[in-house]
């Protein structure tokens, strides 16, 4: 976690020049001084600009949570239902038969992954992403030299929300939060290798132009992944909100263990998160890790009708 993420864990109440607990102290003395005046119009007159006063206190107070104090029952606030999803390992064979994936990629994937393991700490988040670095730079090539030839952009520590944050509302109540922070990666593709430099360059608005593919998240932990489901869920929300985007694809791992998660919603507002399969990188499951990221990179629209997975 860096400094700046950690500087920002704690809720606060922002945009509140007046602490309203004191605002209904003065009430209670002035009312008191109205009673023994009598009720005279101008105590009235006061009173009424006091209403007024509240109201446009109580009216700017916003809640604002950064990704990583973001808590399960926030989400439920937000609307959030959760569901599962299975990979259907057939599916998923028969795709890697079929493979335009070559071997070399793996390969070498596997020795730099070894040669990580054998030299460097898990201790921090550091360390395992530099698991993550080597795994998404070979998904990156294995794109760019694909037949379509598409390029990979990624973004570390991409920045989602900024300023005042991603407002995110609860269509059923009317429940407001704001979310702010940033993910570990940003990952899309984009159409033309030409817009390389400005692509790399762009910030989240202006990405959006280029991007070929929804943007897909990734972030980076190092202890029990299931931990950190608000975190990863805020994230996916705050980018849907932010880009427009239905559907978001989004990762958990802490380098060996690679969760696969989709939120979506609908037009009416409704929120889902979708929570699927865990798999362990060993010398069996690289290749369909690589497939499965591959896969996800690229993939679009509905969740439920995606042929690698059963509801």
């Amino acid at each position: 976690m860096s400094t700046q993420e950690g500087l920002n864990h704690k809720r606060s109440i922002q945009d509140t020049p007046a602490d309203l607990t004191k605002m209904q102290l003065v009430r209670q003395r002035l009312s008191a001084l109205q009673g023994e005046l009598g009720g005279e119009a101008e105590m009235g007159e006061i009173m009424r600009h006091l209403d007024a006063l509240q109201d446009i206190f109580s009216d700017t107070k916003k809640l604002t949570i950064p990704f990583s104090s973001v808590q399960q029952s926030d989400l439920e606030k937000m609307g959030l239902e959760r569901k599962v999803f299975r990979l259907d390992r057939a599916a998923l064979e028969a795709r890697i038969e079929k493979s335009d994936i070559e071997v070399k990629y793996i390969d070498a994937l596997c020795l730099q992954i070894s040669r990580i393991r054998r030299s460097t700490s898990k201790r921090s988040g550091a360390g395992a992403r530099m698991v993550l670095d080597a795994i998404l730079l070979t998904i990156a090539d294995i794109s760019f030299d694909a037949k379509e030839k598409l390029p990979v952009a990624i973004f570390p520590y991409m920045r989602i929300a900024s300023g005042d944050g991603v407002l995110v509302k609860n269509a059923r109540d009317g429940f407001e939060v704001y979310l702010i922070g940033n993910v570990d990666y940003g990952i899309c593709t984009y159409q033309y290798e030409e817009y390389r430099v400005v692509v790399l360059g762009s910030s989240l608005d202006h990405l959006m132009i280029y991007t070929r593919n929804p943007i897909m998240l990734v972030e980076a932990k190092v202890e029990m992944l299931i931990d950190y489901l608000p975190q990863a869920t805020s994230q996916a929300v705050a980018l849907s909100e932010v880009t427009g985007t239905k559907t978001v694809r989004y990762c958990l791992s802490d380098g060996d263990a690679w969760m696969f998660l989709v939120y979506s919603r609908d037009d009416e507002g409704n929120r889902i998160s979708y929570e699927g399969p865990v798999l362990t990188i060993d010398k069996r499951n690289l290749r369909s890790l690589v497939e499965l990221l591959y896969h996800w990179l690229r993939a679009d629209g509905d969740i439920k009708s995606d042929p690698l997975f059963e509801f």
